[in-house]
């Protein structure tokens, strides 16, 4: 199993009992730079993160809806990336930038905090 990322590690930890918003993702990776960065690379960065969750089997990206509340996608790989990045620029209809950025969410898997307890 590999090594989880300081940034990684708190975002699983914040997802032990809840989803994860991308917006507070955003936040994480942000306030863990030694740099400051643009919104666009904390965009990245924050993407690139929650895509490498997913592909560890350590958690699913998705969207809360009114309806059904969180909706994990099916993509993985290529896919997740292109729909992540859909749904990160096309905002559903009536919701705006930010609270788009807070209802994209990061599901933590059980194989998630498993990894997250056995780190040292």
């Amino acid at each position: 199993m590999r090594q989880l990322s300081d940034v990684e590690l708190e975002i699983i930890e914040n997802g032990e009992d809840d989803w994860v918003l991308f917006a507070h993702v955003m936040g994480i990776v942000a306030d863990s730079s030694r740099t400051t960065l643009s919104e666009p690379e904390v965009l990245e960065i924050a993407s690139s993160v929650c895509l490498d969750l997913c592909e560890s089997g350590f958690a699913k990206l998705g969207r809360y809806t009114d309806k059904e509340a969180f909706v994990a996608w099916p993509e993985s790989g290529a896919e997740l990336r292109q729909r992540l990045r859909n749904e990160i620029d096309h905002p559903p209809r009536g919701i705006d930038r930010e609270l788009n950025l807070m209802r994209i969410m990061v599901d933590i898997l059980p194989e998630g905090l498993r990894a997250w307890k056995q780190e040292p």
